[in-house]
């Protein structure tokens, strides 16, 4: 495990980091990553529909959470189920839980404070923007994603049960 340093600081919760920016000051970051890593979808994506989808996970009501979020590195070119740069961890022993993307509660992500580690190089902007790219990766809503994951990983032959740890 890579050995990360922050400080406290610096850290905020997905919540916090959202009510800062509205969706036009990270429109640019949010383009940037699916230009990078869907460029075939690109042309494809309604911005208003996505404009809408902030503005819901900008609301998201805080539930407490035993958890923490990770940044390990950068989105662009990362897939959340093979590189895992962003992940959920507990607080008590730093031990991974599974790849943000994955969590299955958002009202527990808004709550969750934000680690990035020291070495990344990030724009607060571009940050709010990967979290918006890795809480929608499996849908638009909560309930989507939840739907998209289980036919995902059914459809793989293994079903992912969130609540336990890897």
């Amino acid at each position: 495990m890579r050995e990360f340093i922050t400080l406290k600081i610096d850290i905020m919760t997905f919540k916090e980091l959202f009510s800062q920016f509205g969706f036009a000051e990270i429109r640019p970051a949010f383009l940037n990553l699916w230009k990078t890593n869907e460029p075939k979808l690109v042309e494809q994506l309604d911005l208003d529909k996505w404009e809408r989808i902030y503005q819901k996970v900008q609301a998201l009501e805080v539930k407490p959470s035993p958890y923490y979020i990770r940044l390990g590195w950068r989105w662009e070119t990362c897939s959340p189920m093979i590189d895992m740069n962003c992940s959920v961890y507990d607080k008590a022993d730093n031990h991974l839980n599974c790849p943000m993307a994955c969590y299955p509660s958002w009202s527990e992500i808004a709550g969750m404070e934000v680690v990035v580690e020291k070495d990344i190089v990030i724009t607060p902007q571009e940050l709010v923007a990967g979290l918006l790219w890795e809480i929608t990766y499996f849908g638009g809503t909560e309930e989507m994603a939840e739907e998209n994951r289980k036919r995902i990983f059914q459809y793989q032959g293994a079903v992912m049960d969130t609540s336990k740890r890897l």
